[in-house]
């Protein structure tokens, strides 16, 4: 591929992308749709902020699941200590 093509491409991308935008950021009369874009940003402020806060809780759920795995693992190697104290040699 030759430099003219590259540039060809390029434009024609381009292009494409400026038409797009000019869709996304005006409204059915042409204008510039503000009010639009403030309202999705709100929207998706919100989203983030309410991830932000479920991605905590998980956290949170996953020390305390850690933890209890942890006093669990704890549990059971004692009476796995215990058993093999109560049980007599075994001839091999």
């Amino acid at each position: 591929m030759n430099q003219t093509d590259a540039l060809q491409r390029f434009d024609a991308a381009f292009d494409e992308l400026e038409g797009h935008l000019k869709q996304v950021l005006t409204d059915d009369d042409g204008e510039a749709s503000v009010p639009v874009l403030k309202e999705q940003i709100r929207f998706l402020i919100e989203e983030r902020d309410q991830l932000l806060d479920d991605l905590e809780a998980e956290r949170l759920r996953i020390r305390r699941l850690k933890a209890a795995n942890d006093e669990v693992s704890g549990r059971l190697e004692v009476v796995m200590g215990t058993l093999k104290d109560m049980m007599p040699a075994m001839p091999g």
